[in-house]
């Protein structure tokens, strides 16, 4: 008899049987326990070591990532981005290539110019908060009306489109996109939204537009 069943009255025990199989489990797991190490003492350096690598859980798992798990949680961040940027800019698109932020020349430039407004501070640390959080390439595009150039800073207005591409990625390289992330491309006049017969037209072709570049599927 086991030495501490004398404390419990016997009336207890038989309305309680139950204890005895737990006790039976816990006894049986112990023997098994002790059988095992007992075992592996017995064995070879060699066997030893096989039988760690079959408990090693670094094994188990496969270090080489599901490429469809890495494309899916791309596809969640870029449309996650997708629909922070619609609630924050009015003019968004997206498609199979890309996401494409349109700004119009008020919101960042005074007229004529590659200097950066006060305005734009807002407009590019929002921007710049969203691109942050992903990965992808992006490509600046400047765009200008005909309308000549009336400063001699520029020599026409693709020069003009350019450096209004080059001073936005300046703005947000500085607020911690990485540069080799951006690109800076300059078209002109020559890719109007709109007719430039008129004011209106005009207004709307003096833009810049913020590519963000979707992973290939």
């Amino acid at each position: 008899m086991i030495p501490f069943l004398h404390r419990f009255r016997s009336e207890a025990l038989e309305e309680n049987p139950l204890w005895l199989v737990v006790l039976a489990d816990m006894m049986t797991n112990l023997m098994l326990f002790f059988l095992v190490l007992f075992s592996v003492a017995q064995q070879g350096k060699a066997a030893q070591r096989a039988l760690e690598r079959t408990f090693d859980a670094g094994r188990a798992v496969n270090p080489r990532p599901d490429p469809r798990m890495a494309a899916a949680l791309q596809d969640y961040r870029e449309a996650e981005a997708a629909d922070r940027l619609k609630k924050l800019f009015s003019d968004v698109t997206v498609s199979e290539r890309d996401i494409r932020v349109r700004l119009r020349e008020a919101l960042l430039f005074p007229s004529g110019s590659a200097a950066l407004s006060s305005e734009s501070r807002d407009v590019l640390g929002y921007l710049a908060e969203v691109l942050r959080q992903m990965p992808n390439d992006v490509i600046v595009e400047g765009y200008t009306d005909p309308v000549g150039v009336k400063t001699s800073r520029y020599r026409d207005n693709w020069d003009l489109s350019v450096a209004r591409s080059g001073a936005v990625i300046e703005s947000l390289e500085r607020r911690g996109i990485a540069p080799e992330r951006l690109i800076a491309s300059g078209y002109g006049p020559y890719r109007p939204l709109a007719s430039n017969a008129d004011a209106a037209g005009r207004l709307e072709n003096r833009r810049v537009e913020i590519v963000i570049v979707r992973a290939r599927k």
